[in-house]
């Protein structure tokens, strides 16, 4: 099973973190359900986020390798993404 993670600012205003959240959540649960494991993360300094090395949010990764950082998150990219990981 592979690890799908979103990084968002701890910042509860961060519309592009929000949106990405929701647009990842929509896809892991409409069509990889119980094949891929969703995490959520917060940008907080926690060693887990620093790991990344991110330099802005959202942060869009697949078993820590980063595939968007810093901007809006479309959901067929985000499918196909995953698609390419699963397969």
């Amino acid at each position: 099973m592979i690890t799908v993670t979103v990084i968002k600012s701890k910042k509860a205003e961060c519309v592009n973190c929000s949106e990405a959240h929701k647009v990842v959540q929509e896809a892991v649960e409409s069509e990889f359900k119980n094949k891929v494991n969703l995490e959520i993360l917060i940008n907080d300094g926690n060693p887990e986020v620093t790991s990344y090395g991110i330099i802005s949010t959202p942060v869009f990764a697949i078993n820590k390798k980063i595939y968007s950082m810093g901007k809006p998150v479309i959901r067929e990219k985000v499918v196909n993404w995953i698609k390419k990981e699963i397969n």
